[in-house]
């Protein structure tokens, strides 16, 4: 049941009228300036936070030549995804040919659907083999796994934009770093136990892509870092005005 905001009295479901059947007063009408003056002190609360949410979004992005840097290098890890990562020289049944290059979007275009997972993945249970070719797999998994780190990465640079935040983005960048890192080590264990066995059926190095795509994530991982501290001193400055 409602009440009568002025003497908060229990108005039954016939009280149709407009006045209050106890007191008297005009219920609609009843301290319109006041319910005014609250309407506009909360569209002016309302304006403000608005104000600072598009005028943070737009100092986090664009506030300084240091986080305009840092927005533009956010996209530059995409040219991993055309260098070579790695050369390789495949023997197997069902995947032969000379030295190649390998990098993801070849990979991802030409390979990956046509290339027999199923065979591949037997060769895990040799005994000579089964371990190099995990890391092998392992690698490849790593390196997809850093793309995704990368694209959320720019997804949260935009959303944590509007609280000037940057932590998420520097794990999303530290992990991306170690899922470059690793395969570099992956590699070059599993083609060098390979090439040990007596039958070689992958020959290969890590090339600079790898490195490339490693460097250009430890300095999105610095500049998120330095970004961040100065996100912090524009808090303070806003929560003490």
């Amino acid at each position: 049941m409602a009440l009568c905001p002025n003497c908060y009295a229990i108005l039954n479901f016939w009280d149709v009228k407009a006045e209050c059947p106890h007191c008297g007063v005009n219920i609609p009408n009843f301290d319109w300036e006041g319910r005014l003056n609250e309407d506009a002190a909360n569209a002016e609360v309302a304006w403000v936070k608005f104000r600072r949410f598009t005028g943070n979004f737009k100092s986090a992005l664009f506030g300084s030549k240091l986080r305009i840097i840092r927005f533009i290098c956010t996209f530059l890890p995409l040219v991993v995804l055309v260098l070579p990562l790695a050369s390789y020289s495949v023997t197997l049944p069902f995947l032969s040919g000379a030295e190649s290059s390998f990098t993801l979007l070849d990979f991802t275009l030409n390979k990956f659907l046509s290339l027999d997972w199923g065979s591949f993945l037997n060769l895990a249970g040799a005994q000579n083999l089964g371990s190099p070719i995990l890391l092998v797999v392992l690698s490849v998994f790593l390196l997809y796994l850093a793309v995704v780190f990368g694209v959320l990465n720019f997804l949260f640079i935009l959303i944590k934009a509007p609280s000037l935040k940057a932590g998420t983005n520097i794990v999303l960048c530290v992990l991306s770093d170690i899922c470059f890192i690793l395969p570099c080590v992956f590699y070059t264990i599993a083609t060098n136990v390979i090439g040990n066995t007596s039958a070689i059926v992958i020959e290969g190095n890590v090339q600079f892509g790898l490195f490339v795509g490693i460097f250009l994530f430890t300095l999105n991982v610095i500049l998120n870092t330095v970004v961040n501290k100065t996100f912090k001193k524009q808090r303070k400055k806003q929560e003490k005005q």
